[in-house]
């Protein structure tokens, strides 16, 4: 594999968070789910003021598919079905979107019939692509979706507070289209989802991280949020000056909460990637680059939390350099060295990045993530073609020897630790080498 690693951690994440965040997720859908259902109703009704019904047949269709997609999108979700019918979903959603928009075109220039307000159908078209894109692996994908989430979080702001300054009457009483009230619902709600699941891996993972900057981050962004607009209401209240325009009172608190928040999540993140740089130091092992001891224990033990919060396997491959200390003793210290730092380039080119590789002893490496039985099996056969790969190309006179022993849980096994599964891990390479060693004399 060409993937490569990172010199620096990334955020560290908070497995408590993660697991409120899916639970949040599940409760937005909910949201969305019973906002969709009250929209549908005035389809039944006959005649119907405010929104065409077919403009809001359009919304509430696209709105569910996008619910549906992200449903299935969940990584405990998983399966060739399950990720056929994600994309089928997607593929309703973008064309009722086009329609949507043909749609919208023809009921303009219609006096008789309301289409929805532009920033509605704004919404709507980020939200559908947000939705297709997310939980992508690509990293510039993963950023274009940061910046719809962006957006979306930020129209969402501006919808919801244009709304509570029109029901409130403070900058003027406005008169509003009626029958859009389940659309507002409904499009915020999947907006949360849709940030709450790009945060898993995205620039908003910052909130769901340990240390001083993520903290900051979770302390100061409600602060930042509320306080625009605050600060309009009290203004308006204070000075009566005249109704602006709610709307624009939206808007420019709106825009502050943007500059704040962008602000916060700047210094968030500077903070974030010195914490990063100073764990960097503490948590590598020099000599191979991958994660020592402490720093492979401590990630390990959160990815295993995870895993088993999220009831998805997890399993911890053992590794022994066997003939590092053969190398040493014939060879030098420079030689041993370089087969350590050759054993740590093997490494980070056979796993994936989200997969954790650490050396947790003098000639002793491991590697944990989120694989089944058949996946760890498969990844130690990759790492022995890769070992043997090297060799061949090698000019060094010993080369290098791993032996490998796995084990795997299941994610609804809480019991075991990270300290047990190595263990386990290395009782299975001693059950190996003994019955390699029984099969040479026999």
């Amino acid at each position: 594999m060409n993937e490569t690693v990172p010199d620096n951690l990334t955020v560290l994440p908070d497995p408590r968070l993660f697991r409120a965040a899916r639970w949040l997720q599940r409760v937005f859908l909910g949201v969305a789910a019973m906002a969709i259902l009250l929209g549908a109703i005035p389809l039944v009704k006959s005649p119907m003021n405010g929104v065409s019904p077919s403009t809001r047949a359009a919304f509430l269709l696209i709105s569910l598919l996008c619910g549906v997609s992200l449903l299935l999108s969940e990584p405990e979700r998983s399966g060739v079905a399950v990720a056929y019918a994600r994309r089928i979903a997607n593929f309703l959603a973008i064309c009722i979107l086009i329609t949507f928009s043909i749609l919208g075109r023809n009921t303009a220039a219609n006096s008789h019939v309301v289409f929805l307000p532009e920033r509605f159908a704004v919404g709507l078209y980020v939200l559908t692509f947000a939705v297709i894109l997310v939980d992508q692996k690509n990293w510039l994908i993963n950023r274009l979706v940061d910046v719809l989430v962006c957006g979306l979080c930020l129209l969402s702001l501006l919808l919801v507070s244009d709304a509570v300054f029109g029901a409130f009457a403070l900058f003027g009483r406005t008169v509003g289209i009626p029958g859009t009230a389940a659309l507002l619902v409904c499009l915020v709600a999947l907006t949360m989802v849709v940030a709450l699941q790009q945060a898993e891996h995205g620039v908003f993972s910052i909130f769901l991280g340990v240390g001083i900057g993520s903290n900051l981050a979770r302390i100061f962004a409600p602060i930042l949020i509320v306080l625009p607009f605050a600060w309009e209401a009290g203004n308006e209240w204070m000075n009566r000056t005249g109704p602006a325009g709610h709307l624009s009172a939206a808007f420019l608190a709106s825009t502050g909460v943007a500059v704040a928040v962008g602000i916060l999540l700047f210094f968030a993140w500077r903070i974030s990637r010195m914490e990063n740089q100073i764990h960097d130091l503490v948590l590598r092992d020099e000599a191979t680059r991958l994660y020592n001891f402490r720093g492979f224990h401590m990630l390990a033990e959160h990815a295993l939390l995870l895993a088993q919060r999220s009831g998805v396997p997890f399993s911890v491959l053992f590794i022994d350099l066997e003939n590092l200390a053969h190398i040493h003793e014939h060879l030098g210290p420079n030689a041993s060295a370089a087969a350590l730092a050759e054993a740590g380039e093997i490494l980070r080119a056979t796993f994936r990045e989200s997969d954790i590789k650490g050396r947790i002893g003098a000639d002793q490496f491991a590697v944990a993530g989120q694989f089944d039985r058949a996946g760890i099996s498969v990844a130690a056969l990759r790492l022995e073609a890769a070992t043997a790969a090297r060799g061949a190309k090698s000019a060094r006179k010993i080369t290098l020897h791993f032996s490998m022993g796995h084990v795997t849980t299941s994610g609804g096994d809480l019991r075991e630790n990270l300290r047990e599964l190595l263990e386990r891990a290395g009782q299975a390479r001693n059950r190996q080498e003994s019955l390699l060693k029984e099969t040479l004399v026999n």
